[in-house]
């Protein structure tokens, strides 16, 4: 059944709100993919704070100019489908990297990265690229890693100096007791 106006434009509302209010997401073109498909992304969205969509190219555009965004849909198939983080960015790049591995019906077209108030706008290869770093917890362990690495050296230098220190007191402590032993 054909959707009214008013619907459509209740739709596009939706979607421009939750555009606003999104830190990142990812466009992608849904043709081929089964509807067992569609709920897979959908639970493994949730679980991750994701909302996954298909909604009309028209629509779309209609959101995308409503939220103050902008981005040329108009090479895009006649739907889209929109995979939304709202906690946060980088996971819904790497949702859809992930799933796309095993079903590559779904095409990664683009994605959406909030920048503190701006939207930065990001093409097919640097939404792929984002969904392939690794973890937040990792790369801070990999940052904190790195500062700890020089400290960790020069406190290795500096115990070195007191356990030689200790190494030659021993010396000469084993080498009085013994030559006082001798006499």
């Amino acid at each position: 059944m054909p959707k009214t106006k008013a619907q459509k434009m209740a739709i596009a509302e939706g979607l421009s709100d939750r555009l606003r209010r999104m830190s990142g997401a990812v466009i992608a073109d849904f043709g081929g993919l089964k509807m067992e498909e569609f709920d897979a992304l959908r639970a493994k969205g949730r679980a991750e704070q994701c909302e996954y969509m298909v909604v009309k190219k028209t629509l779309f555009t209609r959101a995308l100019q409503d939220a103050g965004m902008a981005f040329d849909a108009s090479s895009m198939a006649a739907g889209v489908s929109v995979l939304l983080g709202f906690a946060d960015p980088v996971a819904p790049a790497k949702l859809a990297k992930t799933f796309a591995k095993d079903h590559p019906a779904l095409r990664v077209l683009g994605g959406f990265l909030r920048e503190d108030a701006a939207v930065r706008v990001l093409t097919t290869q640097e939404t792929v690229a984002l969904g392939s770093l690794p973890s937040r917890e990792v790369l801070i362990a990999r940052a904190v890693g790195s500062i700890a690495a020089p400290l960790r050296g020069m406190l290795g230098v500096l115990q070195g100096n007191t356990r030689n220190l200790v190494g030659v007191l021993q010396a000469i402590a084993q080498a009085k007791a013994g030559a006082a032993s001798a006499s």
